[in-house]
């Protein structure tokens, strides 16, 4: 059997924790807490911790995130030798030891594989957490076209061979977690759900998770999209609306606005929405370490869908404005509007998605 350890990132956590850890330690796991700046009237309960023998505590100095605490754990993991399995647990009381456990069994199997422990939210759940996991699934399942039950389940396990990627993953905050589902969907590296026990203690009161600030950085990818579609559709729309007012054409209006602005949308996703992370090359899935993507052939895939949504739009423009008699600009909107969502999924899913195994299954659920 492997070595095992367990990685608790904690911001100000309960005297719960101490408990935890100590049955942790009886089942001859190894645990790393990382003190993400909890303050001076922490230090005592960390002491508490780092008095047991089979605990490796990490201070941060200040609070720097979530993400950045489990880097912090992984980095440290990364300097040990060996070959050993990882599972993080949230320090809120969240994850029972039972599930802890049953997870880090199922990793012995699934050694290339990212494993979460998945919840399935009730009525009894707190409100914020049904309503931020519904959300945030949607919005996985939409950029990614993954379906994932629980994004936001901080229980998850792992080998050794993926810390480099996951080290390389952007984010410091709560919006680590999502950006390695993210990035390991567009990776083609295997993700298994297994259900585990919902547990809210206190209404969920130990969470210091930031209801605006982290949900703006966790949905940060579709954000950026629609920001570069709302300015690309703007350039477009100047375009079209002054084409069309000299010419009084719309399929060439169309097509001039549309060859300009596609451009300048290209580079926009290309390199702000879609920017290829180096996380994406991993020797122990598939043998293909290094291998690179071809600009070139991102364009020419991008003239192509974009031919083929200025063909769609064109024939959409001209039937609502001759068959429906609406203003041509107005038309222009709403045509518009039906292609977003469209355009959106082939871009990410086809075009900027550099996978190193076309045909892999990217989520795999256990027996439920």
């Amino acid at each position: 059997m492997k070595k095992r350890y367990v990685l608790i990132p904690a911001y100000k956590p309960e005297e719960t924790l101490l408990s935890f850890i100590q049955a942790l330690e009886e089942r001859n796991l190894s645990v790393i807490v990382v003190n993400d700046g909890s303050g001076e009237e922490y230090l005592p309960l960390f002491q508490k911790m780092e008095d047991h023998t089979g605990v490796k505590l990490i201070q941060l100095a200040q609070n720097q995130g979530k993400g950045a605490a489990l880097k912090a754990g992984l980095s440290y993991l990364q300097t040990l030798d060996g070959n050993f399995q990882i599972i993080t647990v949230d320090a809120d009381g969240q994850h029972s030891l039972q599930d802890t456990l049953f997870l880090l069994e199922e990793g012995e199997e699934h050694e290339n594989c990212l494993l979460l422990g998945s919840r399935t939210q009730s009525g009894s759940s707190p409100l914020r957490s049904r309503l931020g996991n519904a959300i945030t699934r949607k919005v996985f399942s939409l950029t990614t076209g993954v379906p994932i039950r629980d994004t936001q389940t901080g229980l998850r396990c792992f080998g050794k061979e993926l810390i480099p990627d996951l080290l390389a993953i952007p984010g410091n905050r709560y919006e680590y977690e999502m950006n390695v589902l993210l990035e390991f969907a567009r990776a083609g590296i295997p993700i298994l759900e297994y259900p585990i026990e919902t547990i809210y203690l206190n209404d969920n009161a130990g969470s210091h998770f930031d209801t605006v600030k982290d949900s703006f950085r966790i949905y940060g990818q579709i954000l950026k999209f629609i920001s570069t579609s709302l300015l690309s559709f703007l350039l477009d729309f100047l375009l079209y609306s002054l084409c069309f007012a000299y010419t009084g054409q719309i399929f060439l209006s169309n097509a001039i606005a549309r060859i300009l602005s596609l451009h300048a949308n290209f580079f926009l996703n290309k390199n702000f929405v879609f920017a290829k992370r180096q996380v994406v090359h991993t020797e122990d899935f598939g043998g293909t370490h290094g291998k690179t993507h071809a600009p070139f052939r991102d364009y020419i895939s991008y003239l192509g869908l974009a031919l083929f949504l200025f063909l769609i739009n064109s024939l959409l423009l001209s039937g609502i404005v001759n068959s429906l008699n609406i203003n041509a600009y107005f038309a222009k909107i709403l045509t518009e509007l039906a292609l977003f969502l469209f355009s959106y999924y082939v871009q990410k899913n086809l075009i900027f998605n550099h996978r190193e195994n076309e045909g892999r299954n990217h989520v795999t659920e256990s027996p439920c």
